[in-house]
């Protein structure tokens, strides 16, 4: 047997074989004890009922004379007649189904007890005299009534006979049935126990050499070329493991012979990641450290061995934990880690210095795409965090020094415009018209200056409390209905009012929403339409602020939200009301995106916690690209 096809054919045949033995057993016990049972239908069943037969036929005889004594002698000649040929039939049944010892006998005592009682109630029947009941009594007690009790229990007899016969070919059949039950459940297990025997034997002789082949190939593919599998079967498994053994062989042929340039090719691939002047960290598919180059290890004080598999401890360093999430979720989303902001910055003490890392990390593929680790860079990016700080401190102070001189401005052009200091003409008042409106724009942008400054240095606290969304569109619709109806600009509701309640600062919540229907009523041309709505989704509220007006390129998306980003040709912004709403947005726990195409409108969305305490919290510190500018 040395082809794998005949093994297979023959465990099924063996199989077919068995499966036929059990069924030919089985089906000759039912065929046996069909016959035990055919055998008491045929042999006593019908004799039994034409002994009943018989009975009925010869009482109604019997009843036929009393209708004669009785002077009914028309109705009982006629029973007589009826019954004598029924009882002649079921006799010819009985007497041609003789199958008992001392039936036949029987059935002709019968047949001389019947010819001698019907002649003689014929001859009753026949009397001419009907009206005569005292002797036709007579007659028939003396007469035909002990011969009538006689007969009836010869047929007794004859139904007691075959009823006994029944009865033992019954509890033949009841044996036989129960022998073939026991014959054939024993069949059927030593036919199951042959085929589990088999089935087990056939499996480890069949299965055995395909377990060790993919064990084998598990090992070489986990890069264990010193696998050989030892077997004589000369089937296509056989075949198989030749195959296994010489591709094994070659393999490790091959790997000699490139294992020297593998080496180089790591020592360069080493030198490449030393050289580096940030900290790199590299990790496999599993999060296990493979690689820390120079820079990584002075700055996380590990051993020089720490870069062939040993293990990097950042439990008790400042940061050390969010390195290795940011690890884990390169390696778990398998998409890059890099953000902007202040999540993304590591403070690391080194050398009783504080300095500032912005972390980013980035799984790696094969050729084919498979995943096989990731590579973390820590960006030192102390010095534009300090110059960030110098940056933000000096708008605060700058910002409050130019507010007293601003407002004394703002006031004496309003003094002087309202008449304080005499009669303007027309071009006068224009002028002064102009300058009030450029120190207003001028004031507004040293408040966005100095409340983007006091978020981004986290000195701005907010107070959140329990809102209800339709009053802060409300709020915010009813300020800007006069700019938007002398732009002929259609201002809709639809914030419904069932929507939960959120958890947000009213002040911010309320700058947040101006600023966007102020840059949607700039950029809106007149009939146009500016939308405000919210939706419930998975704990928080979704508010948009949707326009119809001019659009924005979609090159400038990305960098909407950065500060003194302007779009559009529309002038009067200073580029600081999306970063400030951003910012804001961020300052609750919430996310702000927009989507826009140009000259389709824009549709911009921030989110807001629902339900929940009230609290204060500060304001976190928005680091982000802008500091790198």
């Amino acid at each position: 047997m040395t082809s794998f096809r005949r093994k297979l054919a023959f465990s099924y045949g063996l199989l077919i074989v068995v499966i036929f033995a059990v069924s030919a057993w089985s089906i000759y016990h039912l065929v046996h004890l069909g016959r035990a049972i055919d055998v008491i239908l045929i042999n006593n069943y019908q004799s039994i009922i034409a002994a009943e037969n018989m009975k009925e036929a010869l009482e109604r005889q019997d009843s036929s004379a009393m209708f004669f004594i009785a002077s009914h002698a028309e109705h009982a000649r006629r029973q007589f007649d009826e019954n004598a040929a029924k009882f002649d039939r079921e006799y010819q049944i009985a007497a041609s189904n003789l199958t008992e010892a001392g039936e036949a006998e029987i059935v002709a005592d019968i047949d001389v007890r019947y010819r001698t009682y019907r002649g003689d109630l014929q001859g009753f029947l026949a009397s001419s005299k009907p009206d005569q009941a005292a002797r036709l009594s007579t007659e028939y007690f003396n007469r035909l009534g002990p011969d009538f009790i006689a007969l009836k229990n010869r047929i007794d007899d004859l139904l007691h006979l075959n009823q006994q016969a029944m009865v033992r070919a019954n509890d033949r059949a009841i044996t036989v049935s129960k022998r073939a039950e026991m014959s054939t459940a024993a069949m059927a297990g030593l036919a199951l126990t042959l085929t589990l025997i088999f089935a087990w034997r056939f499996t480890r002789y069949v299965g055995s050499p395909i377990t060790a082949l993919t064990e084998k190939a598990r090992k070489i593919g986990e890069g264990d070329l010193d696998q050989y599998i030892d077997t004589t079967a000369r089937d296509e498994i056989g075949v198989l493991a030749f195959e296994f053994n010489r591709m094994a062989s070659r393999l490790r042929d091959l790997r000699r012979s490139d294992y020297g340039k593998l080496l180089v090719e790591q020592k360069k691939s080493d030198a490449v990641i030393d050289s580096i002047y940030e900290p790199v960290i590299v990790t496999d598919a599993q999060g296990r450290l493979i690689k820390v180059n120079h820079a990584g290890r002075q700055l996380f004080a590990a051993p020089a061995g720490n870069g062939d598999g040993g293990e990097l401890t950042l439990s008790g360093m400042i940061g050390g934990e969010r390195i290795l999430k940011a690890v884990r979720d390169a390696v778990g989303m398998q998409r890059p880690i890099a953000a902007e902001d202040s999540a993304s910055l590591v403070p690391v003490r080194v050398g009783g210095a504080d300095r500032s890392f912005r972390l980013r990390a980035t799984p790696m593929r094969d050729s084919d795409g498979h995943l096989i680790g990731a590579v973390t860079v820590l960006e030192d990016i102390t010095a534009l965090a300090e110059l960030d700080k110098l940056k933000n401190e000096f708008i605060s102070v700058a910002s409050a020094k130019l507010n007293e001189p601003l407002r004394s401005l703002q006031l004496a052009l309003h003094a002087v415009i309202e008449g304080g200091a005499g009669e303007l003409n027309e071009q006068q008042r224009s002028m002064l018209e102009d300058a009030r409106e450029n120190a207003e724009r001028l004031d507004e942008l040293m408040r966005d200056l100095l409340e983007l400054t006091e978020i981004e240095s986290g000195a701005l606290k907010l107070t959140t409390e329990r809102l209800r969304p339709v009053e802060l569109a409300r709020e915010s619709l009813e300020r800007f209905q006069f700019a938007a109806e002398s732009r002929r600009i259609k201002l809709e509701n639809n914030v419904w009012p069932d929507l939960p309640w959120v958890i947000a600062d009213r002040k911010a919540v309320g700058r947040i929403i101006q600023n966007l229907l102020s840059n949607a009523i700039r950029h809106t041309p007149r009939d146009g339409r500016i939308v405000i709505d919210a939706t419930e989704r998975v704990g928080r509220v979704l508010f948009s602020v949707r326009d119809t007006g001019e659009g924005i390129a979609e090159a400038q998306l990305p960098v909407l939200f950065r500060r003194f980003v302007r779009v559009g040709g529309k002038s009067g912004g200073a580029g600081l009301g999306l970063a400030l709403v951003k910012r804001l947005v961020e300052a609750q726990g919430g996310q702000v995106s927009v989507e826009s195409r140009a000259g389709e409108g824009s549709t911009f969305t921030f989110s807001l916690p629902v339900g929940g305490p009230s609290s204060v919290r500060r304001a976190h510190r928005g680091a982000d690209a802008d500091i790198a500018r």
